[in-house]
């Protein structure tokens, strides 16, 4: 064991699987070998990691043959799992056909783990039936409750939930976390220390802060969308790449969200190109 091993948390973060039963296609897209690419690069990649996170949006449209292909996929990787919901899926038929879900004391697919200094909270935001997610009064108690524990034990906390609560100034906002002040007042009265807080829902990657606190999104394992900013017109561009999901490293003083895409069209350049690159060696933390 060395002081990487002991106190450098890996966290990764899939988002945006939505899974169909076998053999059928949303948008052109076969979801299903995507998603096992993704845990293939997992396995390849990072198998060191401390935990996976599939933070929602993990079926097209809540059919229970999409749920079993989606456990089916996800057995083929050994990590610690955690599964959260998104507005495309039903929390109800989830729950009935899930294998040891994760629940709070009040039946939300919600919860947290403690590893390495750092509290991974978790959050359900998903609405059934609606777009838009929320986090009701029963969710934010919730919250704060953890978010208090994480405090007094002088833990880290990185916050994954499914829909973004930062603005991005595209139309998707229209149909992010509702009223996420709501969540903001929580966060900031709690006084824990949020080194990061990371969505999915969006399609697309981004970085920058809400509230004063980091905030990240990524593009998962269906299409992504360009940057469709305030004063566009038109119709907005979507792509079969990349698929990605997050890896988040946190020492407890540095905290990096890395972006790996298993689906890219990008080239691989001549690595004697970049001879510099090889064997490259690491900065050394005390």
């Amino acid at each position: 064991m060395d002081i990487y091993t002991d106190n450098l948390l890996k966290l990764i973060v899939m988002s945006d699987i939505h899974l169909l039963p076998k053999g059928d296609v949303a948008r052109g897209l076969d979801t299903a070998p995507r998603f096992m690419r993704a845990i293939q690069s997992v396995n390849t990649l990072h198998k060191d990691a401390d935990l996976c996170v599939f933070a929602g949006d993990i079926t097209e449209k809540s059919d229970v043959d999409a749920y079993k292909l989606f456990d089916e996929i996800r057995a083929g990787n050994d990590l610690p799992q955690r599964v959260l919901l998104g507005n495309h899926d039903d929390r109800d038929i989830y729950l009935e056909h899930a294998n040891n879900p994760m629940l709070d004391e009040n039946g939300f697919v919600a919860g947290f783990n403690d590893i390495k200094g750092h509290r991974i909270l978790m959050l359900d935001s998903s609405e059934p039936g609606e777009k838009r997610g929320d986090l009701c009064e029963q969710r934010l108690e919730w919250t704060s409750e953890r978010l208090s524990e994480a405090k007094a034990q002088d833990l880290k906390v990185i916050l994954v939930l499914h829909h973004n609560p930062c603005a991005l100034q595209m139309p998707v906002d229209t149909y992010r976390l509702a009223a996420p002040e709501k969540l903001l007042k929580v966060l900031h009265a709690s006084g824990a220390d949020i080194i990061q807080i990371i969505a999915g829902h969006c399609h697309i990657t981004t970085a920058g802060s809400w509230g004063g606190y980091p905030s990240a999104t990524i593009s998962g394992n269906q299409h992504s969308v360009e940057p469709f900013l305030r004063g566009r017109t038109g119709q907005q561009d979507c792509y079969e790449a990349p698929a990605q999901y997050a890896v988040i490293m946190s020492d407890g003083v540095n905290c990096a969200v890395h972006f790996q895409c298993y689906v890219n069209e990008s080239k691989i350049m001549n690595p004697e190109l970049f001879p510099y690159k090889l064997d490259q060696k690491f900065e050394i933390f005390d």
